[in-house]
């Protein structure tokens, strides 16, 4: 979209009253209590809006947008949200659920752009208000100091700290010694590095959302940091990131093959579609569908080249077929097989959290450049984060497992765990699900389904399951555009569930082959041992999972 179209579409939305652009809320499902679809105004909107406005020095309507803007962050040191913002300008961050400590880097990184990009385009008395916002935000960061493993606020609160260091220098009567935040950033990026190398992979592994969100803040630093420790650094993680994209990337349907640490679609938006293309040639056909739903941006930070040793394995599979196996930081690994026109990825162990995708595939169909094949954990339709698999994977054949954890949250690993890990259950089911045109479930024999589309199919080979010492089948359901295997545990009234006894046992295995080719014939099994595991196995696939409920991540 360029960059002019992207300012009048806000322009459209946009309130004089409250001097920023309204929206239809939407959410993940946590932190905001603003109504789904209810009119709002998001503050990370505001700041790209007054980017673009400044780009094509509309200095009137930006100031007005940064006035409101900076109004909007809390700049009590003393105050339990110190330095950050809300979503929506209708929420501040003490009437959120919880509140998002990441505000202060994504409004702060932009500030620093504002300011170090614009800064001659404000007025004095603006610019000193956007730089005390910048101080603030930056010490938030400080303050908070993430994880490495955090791997896109890791990078961008870096950026920002480093940035702030540069811009407010002695401008801000109340900032701190430049040299600590310059070191804080200098130090943060070297741990992400670190991190990275020493584990084989960043912590948030083969992400699509946040892979590109760490390009751009790494492209951001070219644009608004000077040191040179920041920046050699900074670009050493560029081509890390750009590298685990393509190690990935499926040229046959222009997807990432699974396992995914984030992702909030299934299918890659057009926003990162287009990027690969410009910077890769990357043979990417946006699905219809996705195409005409997803909204696009323009590119607010310049971008940079991808090296042209890794854009060329975008262009073509190293090897075919191709399988690449990958240590994602301390906790997990995981496989991913590639073909011409299909892939399949699955993580060692992983959870159900709707962010996450711990077995994932595409293949191409003549009617559908890529369907999607996802195994889900629904609890009252939603993704269950405290479910967990464990997954074994060769080639095109998965064998995968199932239990539940306790002292874990419902739609989001932390932040909104039941008190005493008691669920409430209407619904709860595992799920094999293709999504696409012209997709099939048909039931090959008791227990084995066929999901098919086009020249493949996905064959799920399954044992029933129990939870709650009840027994469940597996069953073909079909839907348009969705054919799926699914195991209902349960179904009926409300009941509470306290999950440090909810036993589960379930598994399937599935192979991703021709529609011609004959499914495999070998046996499911799970035997439980004198150590309380059960150890399932097929075709010489095999894991193990626990028998009762663990504890969250443990």
């Amino acid at each position: 979209m360029r960059l002019e179209e992207y300012v009048a579409r806000l322009d459209a939305r946009y309130d004089e009253d409250v001097r920023m652009p309204w929206c239809h809320a939407t959410g993940p499902g946590y932190h905001t209590r603003v109504p789904e679809g209810a009119r709002a105004h998001q503050t990370r909107e505001a700041a790209d809006y007054a980017i673009a406005l400044l780009r094509l020095g509309r200095t009137g309507r930006a100031a007005e947008v940064l006035s409101a803007l900076v109004d909007l962050q809390v700049t009590d040191p003393l105050a339990a949200h110190y330095g950050i913002w809300g979503w929506f300008m209708e929420e501040p961050p003490e009437q959120m659920r919880p509140a998002d400590w990441n505000w202060a880097d994504f409004i702060g990184v932009r500030l620093a752009q504002v300011l170090a990009v614009h800064d001659a385009q404000l007025a004095p008395d603006l610019r000193g208000r956007v730089r005390a916002a910048l101080h603030h935000a930056a010490m938030s960061i400080f303050r908070r100091n993430v994880d490495p493993g955090y791997t896109n606020i890791a990078v961008m609160g870096a950026v920002t700290t480093a940035a702030a260091a540069e811009i407010l220098g002695g401008t801000v009567p109340e900032a701190p010694d430049t040299k600590l935040l310059l070191d804080f950033a200098r130090r943060r990026l070297r741990t992400v590095l670190a991190l990275h190398d020493e584990a084989g992979g960043f912590t948030e592994y083969n992400s699509p959302a946040y892979g590109r969100v760490v390009l751009e803040e790494l492209e951001r630093a070219a644009l608004i940091v000077t040191d040179p420790g920041v920046r050699a650094v900074a670009e050493q993680l560029r081509e890390r990131t750009w590298a685990a994209l393509a190690e990935r990337f499926h040229p046959g349907t222009g997807q990432l093959a699974g396992p995914m640490s984030r992702a909030y679609h299934d299918w890659l938006q057009p926003v990162l579609a287009e990027y690969l293309q410009a910077q890769t040639g990357a043979p990417v056909v946006l699905r219809e569908e996705t195409a005409k739903a997803a909204p696009r941006m323009p590119l607010l930070v310049p971008p940079l080249p991808c090296p042209p040793a890794i854009a060329e394995r975008f262009g073509a599979l190293p090897s075919v077929p191709f399988q690449v196996r990958t240590r994602f930081g301390a906790e997990t690994a995981g496989t991913s097989w590639l073909t011409e026109d299909a892939c399949l990825g699955s993580a060692d162990e992983e959870f159900a959290w709707v962010q996450r995708r711990p077995l994932l595939g595409y293949w191409r169909t003549p009617d559908d450049p890529a369907v999607v094949l996802r195994a889900r954990m629904l609890l009252n339709g939603h993704d269950l984060s405290a479910a967990w698999c464990r997954q074994h994977q060769d080639g095109p054949r998965v064998l995968s497992a199932w239990w539940l954890s306790y002292d874990s949250g419902d739609f989001h690993p932390a932040l909104d765990k039941p008190a005493g890990s008691v669920f409430h259950i209407d619904d709860l089911r595992l799920s094999i699900t293709v999504r696409g045109r012209g997709v099939k479930v048909r039931e090959l024999r008791d227990g084995v389904f066929a999901l098919y589309a086009g020249d493949r199919q996905a064959v799920v080979h399954t044992v029933p399951a129990e939870f709650l010492g009840l027994t469940r089948t597996w069953r073909a359901v079909e839907e348009e555009d969705e054919a799926r295997a699914e195991v209902r545990l349960y179904a009926g009234p409300s009941t509470a569930v306290d999950f440090h006894q909810a036993r589960l046992r379930a598994a399937f295995a599935l192979e991703l082959v021709t529609a011609s080719a004959a499914p495999r014939i070998a046996p499911l099994t799970g035997e439980q041992d004198a150590a309380g595991r059960i150890c399932w196995s097929w075709d010489a696939l095999t894991v193990s999972t626990p028998v009762d409920p663990t504890p969250f991540g443990r």
